[in-house]
């Protein structure tokens, strides 16, 4: 009887700590970070964005056959008028006309056959011992691109019709179209840049900026 009472009271010792010994413990701290594991699978590239753009609109080189003439106060004026539908009211207000002579009419010694200028441009040379002064300019209209020469000591009476010209028009890209001090600003490309800045550039530098072929 004595050997059975021991014999139970071991078996409920052990249980106590059996049962002990295996009860969770409180949480330990969080173990360190593991390697990143691989990159995934890259996702479908999207089409490439149209790249900015001035939206211009130009013409081709064009000669003018003949030339009206008319005579205001004293001085001849030789004109040629060119339809330009791009020049629009809208244009005029917030825009900007550029355009550019080949003066080829002229002796090369004057002006080379290569040379590019914008308009307006003056142009000065002997006619004997008086020196003379070519100005050529442009005037837009809607709708209209005149192209005038006036000659300062009123030297001719007709002129060449090897002349070239060429017009720009860039639209005006900021909202009211002007810029500091009230000058007309434009944005090419994600640039901006204002009229006086626009007509100081060579020729083949517009036509890089813009995209065009000179």
């Amino acid at each position: 009887m004595r050997k059975f009472r021991l014999l139970t009271l071991l078996l409920v010792t052990s249980a106590f700590i059996f049962t002990n010994c295996t009860k969770e413990g409180p949480e330990g701290p969080a173990g360190a970070t593991g390697p990143q594991g691989p990159t995934g699978n890259t996702g479908a590239t999207g089409g490439t964005g149209a790249a900015g753009t001035a939206n211009v609109i130009y013409s081709v080189w064009f000669t003018p056959a003949t030339y009206t003439t008319s005579t205001i106060f004293g001085t001849t004026n030789f004109d040629f008028n060119k339809a330009a539908t791009g020049i629009t009211q809208a244009i005029l207000d917030n825009g900007v006309v550029l355009t550019y002579g080949k003066l080829i009419g002229y002796n090369p010694v004057i002006w080379p056959t290569s040379q590019v200028a914008p308009l307006p441009t003056n142009i000065t040379y002997l006619v004997g011992p008086t020196a003379n002064i070519d100005t050529w300019t442009a005037y837009s209209t809607v709708g209209n691109l005149r192209i005038n020469l006036v000659s300062s000591t009123n030297a001719y009476t007709s002129i060449s019709n090897a002349h070239q010209f060429r017009y720009v028009i860039i639209p005006g890209g900021v909202l009211g179209g002007r810029g500091i001090n009230t000058e007309k600003t434009t944005e090419i490309n994600g640039q901006l840049y204002t009229e006086s800045q626009l007509k100081g550039m060579s020729y083949n530098d517009v036509c890089n900026l813009v995209g065009i072929n000179p």
